[in-house]
């Protein structure tokens, strides 16, 4: 009997914590693809390629992309996060497979005109803050240090 209940609640906590794997790793994708994404390699075919030279994405929380790729204006546009892809919602609809995401590094696959296109980027550092011009340009306050 007693190995009966214990049988029963191993399977019980395998089923849970199996599940529970099983959750939504696209908040955990999401996260990671914030920012903005610039090319280090460009792929044609398999072949290196210099035609996508200088691409770039940027990727906002708000659910808004932008990129430079020639397949519309470079305006923000929505996009949507999918398990491993992401779906740019434009007039011209693009679909963008994740190869590999790290911390730093980004690999995207596409299909466009009956071409494989994988591009290989790094993230960018956040721009930095502006130092305020008038904080730059006040004398120190020389009464307090002589107090």
């Amino acid at each position: 009997m007693l190995v009966r209940h214990f049988s029963l609640f191993t399977l019980c906590f395998t089923s849970i914590v199996l599940l529970s794997a099983c959750g939504d790793d696209n908040v955990g994708t999401q996260a990671s693809i914030l920012g903005r994404w610039e090319l280090t390699k460009g792929f044609r075919n398999k072949k290196e390629t210099e035609t996508l030279s200088g691409v770039y994405f940027q990727f906002g929380s708000d659910g808004k992309m932008q990129t430079n790729l020639p397949l519309g204006a470079e305006i923000p546009t929505d996009y949507e996060l999918k398990k491993n892809e992401i779906h740019q919602k434009s007039p011209q609809a693009v679909t963008y497979v994740i190869q590999s995401l790290t911390d730093s590094t980004l690999v995207l696959t596409m299909e466009m005109r009956g071409m494989t296109f994988e591009m290989q980027l790094t993230k960018a550092p956040p721009p930095e803050e502006p130092i305020p011009q008038d904080s730059l340009t006040q004398p120190a306050d020389t009464d307090s240090l002589s107090e």
